[in-house]
């Protein structure tokens, strides 16, 4: 199954404090979309998906899975990894749980 994602980066951005103010504020931005929401919901109720898969429970297409993607990975809300030509995506549980969490402060 090829992806179209390839400028996707494998590993997301380092992130140094999930309680900052700034680093919470991206994931909430990236989770204020309706449809990375969704995309953040299925990779919740599954282990890990293709982007193809995504895409396509999702009902959207591959290059604007990839856009959204993209957010989520920043956010680091995503992680990727890659196998042959397909890239896998799985929810970064930690780093969604740490931030709900730091509301609860």
């Amino acid at each position: 199954m090829l992806e179209d994602c390839d400028s996707i980066p494998i590993v997301p951005p380092p992130i140094s404090v999930i309680g900052s103010v700034e680093q919470r504020a991206k994931i909430f931005s990236a989770l204020s979309d309706p449809t990375r929401l969704r995309i953040v919901e299925l990779l919740a109720a599954n282990k890990e998906m293709s982007g193809s898969e995504i895409a396509t429970q999702v009902g959207i297409s591959l290059a604007l899975f990839c856009h959204h993607s993209r957010i989520l990975l920043e956010a680091g809300l995503i992680r990727v990894r890659k196998e042959g030509q397909t890239k896998y995506n799985a929810l970064n549980q930690d780093v969604l749980a740490r931030c709900l969490a730091s509301l609860k402060a």
